[in-house]
């Protein structure tokens, strides 16, 4: 599809800059968006596979192409056809045409007729086909008046080719600032390596060779320098300065090895740093021992860390954000196959034309006898995580946060028992906190089900308060899932939340 595209842009691209000097230059561009092909970029009709072009009216309905066309193929091979399947009386007009031209061939059993052209350079092909073909048939229409072929005029530019340029532009704007690129599969929602697993298997792929991809530390809050997280996109891994100081919208998606397209999220505001400025942050890295826990991150599942170690250090980093830019849906969601902003799987980074589709599929929960709830709902997939720095760093502030006399606990223990943390109370009882780095809805589904086991299993109360921690304030609708938890089913939960730049923690929610 990324070529096809490619060739609408052009040929757009070339009749435009014609316009310039020939304002009575007119063509025929797609009408109708049928399955979003023009939020696409499909300037014309056809499919993933052709483009067919034309400069008149007439339409082959049986066929669904023009009576009068220029076509392009993927592989850049191009070719005038003529079809009249729907007419007799146009069939009768386009022999006249074939009988002024040379180099057509006749389908032996419909009315079409094929004039191939040499080469794959479609632009110099449409440029002859412009100059030689379309005056033969522009006088032929003019002498002969046929029924149901005509020239086209000012009045079906404004209709039709105006609004194609004016959306073309507008898509354009929008993706100057906003943009979209591929990151590598991860199940460790990119805080370090998870390994092989669900990662592409293609022999040319970066990651099938070294198992594992440099975007793996890309929402790894553990190595913050100035507020700024530094991290690296292949999309912008170029030769030139293309995106020095440049600053993007930068919407995220993976592909697993089952082929599937996944949303991860949006960094707004990223910056895109030069060479020089890589090479100072990976000194940073390096005297902060950052570059040694990146290399035991990667050894750790089993990966090849001889890559990451090679790595220029001009080159380590190419981006920058704050965190507080960062926005992440509660999982990942599965992108629709409808989707007009992803035109390639390579690593490029892409403009965003317009809202990402998502799949979606039916919620079959019961709702009133047999009668089945068909409101539709995001494709999702979860993931869970196991080990994290940034985790490490949050418990032992937290840990020792708690000690502090201003919070009134006996002592304080850490990793006792299987718990995060866990604090005596002055009246010898029990306060357990489970910690978690992922957003508040997420991090209460990952802790609830553990800090219950801790507290009650098998069938014991160990505990009077449990306490989930996590980085992210709650939002209302979260404040009022904790309220229904513990009036439905009493328990004593709540939620707080941990600054660890600040080195706060909240009150309870």
């Amino acid at each position: 599809m990324d070529k096809i595209v490619r060739i609408h842009e052009k040929i757009l691209d070339y009749l435009l800059l014609l316009r310039r000097t020939d304002n009575e230059l007119y063509f025929a561009p797609r009408k109708i968006n049928n399955q979003n092909r023009l939020d696409k970029g499909y300037w014309f009709i056809g499919n993933e596979r052709y483009l067919h072009l034309s400069f008149w009216k007439g339409m082959d309905w049986k066929e669904k192409i023009h009576n009068i066309g220029f076509v392009v193929l993927e592989n850049g091979k191009s070719y005038i056809e003529l079809s009249a399947q729907d007419s007799e009386t146009k069939a009768k007009f386009l022999e006249k045409i074939v009988l002024k031209s040379n180099g057509f061939k006749k389908d032996n059993v419909k009315n079409k007729w094929f004039k191939y052209y040499p080469g794959t350079d479609y632009i110099s092909n449409l440029n002859s086909f412009i100059n030689d073909f379309k005056p033969i048939v522009d006088n032929l229409i003019e002498s002969e008046k046929p029924k149901g072929i005509s020239t086209l005029d000012m009045v079906f530019f404004n209709k039709y080719i105006k609004k194609i340029i004016e959306l073309r532009k507008r898509q354009i704007e929008y993706g100057t600032k906003n943009k979209l690129a591929r990151i590598c599969w991860n199940t460790e929602n990119w805080k370090f390596p998870s390994g092989s697993k669900g990662k592409s298997v293609s022999s040319d792929a970066y990651e099938a060779d070294t198992g594992f991809g440099h975007e793996e530390w890309l929402f790894d809050k553990s190595k913050i320098i100035n507020n700024y997280h530094y991290a690296f996109l292949q999309p912008l891994f170029l030769k030139t300065d293309k995106h020095f100081d440049k600053i993007y919208n930068i919407s995220l998606f993976t592909i697993n090895n089952l082929n599937k397209e996944y949303y991860v999220g949006k960094i707004k505001n990223v910056e895109c740093i030069t060479n020089e400025e890589s090479e100072r942050i990976h000194e940073i890295y390096k005297t902060n021992g950052w570059l040694e826990k990146m290399r035991v991150d990667v050894e750790r599942v089993g990966a090849n860390y001889t890559k990451l170690i090679q790595t220029d250090p001009r080159t380590f980093f190419n981006i920058r954000f704050k965190f507080e830019d960062l926005l992440l849906p509660d999982e990942l969601i599965e992108i629709s196959k409808n989707d007009v902003n992803i035109t390639t799987n390579r690593y490029k980074l892409l403009p965003r034309k317009a809202d990402i589709a998502f799949g979606t599929e039916k919620d079959e929960d019961e709702s009133e006898g047999n009668k089945k709830n068909t409101k539709r709902r995001k494709k999702v997939f979860n993931s869970d995580c196991e080990y994290d720095p940034y985790h490490d760093q949050m418990q032992n502030a937290i840990f020792n946060l708690l000690k502090k006399s201003e919070y009134g606990y006996k002592k304080v223990f850490i990793e006792k028992g299987r718990v995060d943390i866990k604090a005596r109370t002055q009246q010898d009882t029990w306060h357990y906190f489970e910690l978690k780095t992922d957003n508040p809805k997420q991090s209460i589904r990952k802790a609830l089900g553990q800090i219950l086991e801790y507290a009650y299993f098998p069938d014991t109360e160990k505990a009077e308060k449990l306490i989930i921690v996590a980085d992210g304030k709650p939002d209302k609708d979260v404040i009022k899932y904790l309220n229904h938890l513990r009036e439905k089913f009493e328990f004593p939960i709540s939620y707080r939340y941990f600054d660890l730049n600040k080195n706060e923690l909240s009150t309870d929610y």
